[in-house]
């Protein structure tokens, strides 16, 4: 961190001092945390950047994690660039009615904020806990992930860890989340995440380099999934990853063998993307095949069902962890009964579905399917209907 409080209570901004002889007289006075009112001492070195660390391994308990150089050299940029754009940024604010320290605040459209710059993996009550003290003091807190989060990045897939999920909120009709590269000086903002198992997340992705931010806020068009690729993964799933041994695939097994099904040929209506379906932790392919079991049994009698009984059998399935639901601080208002009926309205669209009267839904006549060409030629059909479908509303 780069600021400090003496034993009388003055605070020390490292950012401000630029003599180095000023700045050895500092390891001689004791200096202490503000947050926490631990000991910390002043690290300097040629390499690193001059900033004060805890003086004990253990890191600020009330902060939640250790910085490290990464994390210095970042929010130390962010506020050079909040100082180019003359916002009024202070470095490292303490705020003593809620004893939490900020990594920087800015004034925008004189409204109060403040940047919590997050390069460590901290649990999801600390973030709640420090996003209730900012607004408990209206100061809006805005979450920026360091871009080492991020795991073998790729613009279209990437594995998205359950700490990064978290951090995902609504900006212009968009699911966003900032992350921030210090090496590379690039934002790069992850938009609309569409999971397609527990580890591999579609993505889009934008970067914006540090020195190109004029203070305008910039627009997120929506970008298009590929459509064949989410398929051709889909397709994988059914006829080759299903059948690897864990706990999960076997449960799974067992109810489709049970009602003469099998997952190769498992309809392709079963498994679609969905913009609101990263509010659901388990796979597409399981908690939609989960509600047609349940409901309307595939290949058994087209019974009518209501949204309020479809919606019951589902939380069934999640009180017995067969169906898992992600949390979302930045989106309070969302919840899976919302993915559940998006999904049962465009199947409605597709002619999967027919809603005899609102809420009241019954299956159409499904073809049964037992040869592989066949399945392939029908799932590329079907996507293509998906994929006009999306591009459709899209386009409105």
């Amino acid at each position: 961190m780069f600021t400090a409080i003496t034993e009388k209570g003055s605070i020390i901004n490292l950012f401000t001092i630029k003599d180095k002889d000023e700045l050895k007289v500092l390891k001689s006075i004791p200096t202490y945390c503000p947050e926490c009112k631990g000991r910390v001492i002043l690290k300097m070195g040629e390499k690193k950047i001059t900033h004060f660390a805890h003086e004990r391994k253990e890191w600020c308990k009330a902060n939640g994690e250790a910085e490290s150089s990464y994390h210095l050299q970042g929010k130390l940029q962010l506020y050079e660039k909040l100082l180019q754009l003359k916002l009024e940024p202070q470095l490292e604010p303490y705020y003593s009615e809620i004893k939490q320290r900020a990594d920087i605040s800015f004034i925008w459209n004189n409204k109060k904020y403040v940047i919590e710059y997050q390069c460590a993996v901290i649990s999801p009550q600390l973030v709640k806990k420090r996003t209730a003290g900012y607004q408990k003091i209206n100061i809006h807190p805005i979450w920026i992930i360091g871009f080492q989060q991020l795991k073998k990045w790729n613009p279209i897939k990437l594995k998205l860890s359950a700490f990064i999920y978290h951090f995902f909120t609504s900006y212009q009709g968009q699911y966003l989340l900032p992350t921030y590269c210090p090496f590379d000086k690039v934002f790069y903002l992850l938009q609309n995440p569409i999971p397609i198992s527990i580890s591999q997340t579609f993505i889009s992705t934008y970067s914006y380099p540090l020195v190109k931010i004029d203070g305008d806020l910039p627009t997120f068009p929506s970008r298009k999934l590929h459509y064949s690729y989410w398929r051709e993964m889909i397709h994988r799933q059914k006829t080759k990853d299903l059948h690897y041994l864990t706990k999960m695939n076997d449960q799974f097994l067992k109810e489709l063998y049970a009602r003469a099904l099998h997952p190769h040929f498992l309809p392709p209506f079963i498994g679609i993307p969905l913009k609101e379906g990263f509010l659901i932790e388990t796979p597409p392919i399981f908690w939609q095949a989960y509600i047609c079991l349940d409901t309307f049994y595939l290949g058994g009698e087209m019974k009518i069902y209501p949204l309020q009984k479809i919606y019951t059998c589902f939380q069934e399935r999640i009180n017995k962890g067969q169906v898992k639901i992600r949390e979302f601080p930045f989106l309070p208002k969302l919840e899976w009964k919302t993915v559940v009926q998006q999904y049962l309205r465009i199947l409605v669209s597709l002619e999967v579905l027919e809603e005899i009267k609102p809420d009241f839904f019954r299956l159409l006549p499904v073809k049964k399917i037992r040869d592989y060409r066949l399945q392939t030629k029908e799932e590329v059909v079907f996507y293509n209907k998906l994929k006009n479908l999306f591009d459709k509303h899209n386009d409105k």
